[in-house]
């Protein structure tokens, strides 16, 4: 669908009056294709009473902010730019951070769709597996990574990249590792990170140390 087709029909929506309230959702992205913007719900996670946006981006429903849950070896971001920096409200902006085996909550590796790693998540929800973050970034499709950021991530403007779009309210966040998200996937003795950055358009996959990294967790509803 060019821009065009896709400019007449967000008029052709606004003409009906009966179906207005689809206009408030109907956009078109970079390649001119009209995408519909998820709506966001919440869900309260039972163990500590936190609660969550969530979108359903094609058949996946997704967390749409990184997982806050204080498990045991879970830690805060420690960011020293500052003398009044504050760790503890940075799980409330950016959420915890977690070692591959403290996110996988003890259990194996999953190649699977849907992976069936419950691990760090609540209940009912998934540490999904490298196979569902790649059905995320084809439904999504060019420049997924820009589309994927909230609206807030700056872009890198020396490489002429654009700021993120939050096209599907996915919402990942600029700062220090707020961006890097586990899979449930081993990949040669190290786990799955799936990440979005200043420097990319694009959502790129590079296995990192399991032990070594404390990344951030965005869970996938069963």
């Amino acid at each position: 669908m060019n821009r065009n087709i896709c400019k007449k029909s967000i008029l052709k929506t606004v003409a009906n009056i009966a179906i207005f309230a689809t206009l408030f959702y109907t956009s078109c992205d970079d390649n001119g294709v009209k995408v519909i913007t998820p709506e966001v719900r919440t869900f309260t996670d039972r163990r500590d009473g936190k609660t969550y946006k969530e979108v359903t981006i094609g058949e996946q429903r997704w967390m749409a902010e990184n997982l806050r849950y204080e498990a045991d070896g879970s830690q805060c971001y420690d960011i020293t730019w500052t003398p009044y920096d504050d760790p503890a409200q940075h799980c409330e902006t950016y959420g915890r951070l977690y070692d591959w085996n403290t996110a996988m909550n003890g259990e194996l590796s999953s190649t699977a769709v849907p992976s069936g790693v419950e691990g760090v998540c609540p209940v009912g929800w998934h540490i999904p597996s490298d196979a569902e973050w790649v059905i995320l970034i084809d439904y999504v499709g060019v420049n997924a990574g820009t589309k994927l950021k909230s609206r807030d991530f700056r872009g890198d403007f020396e490489v002429k990249n654009p700021n993120g779009t939050d096209k599907y309210r996915f919402s990942a966040l600029d700062g220090p590792w707020a961006s890097r998200w586990w899979s449930s996937t081993e990949v040669k003795e190290k786990a799955g990170n799936w990440y979005v950055s200043r420097e990319s358009v694009g959502v790129t996959h590079y296995p990192l140390d399991k032990h070594a990294f404390f990344l951030s967790v965005r869970c996938v509803h069963d």
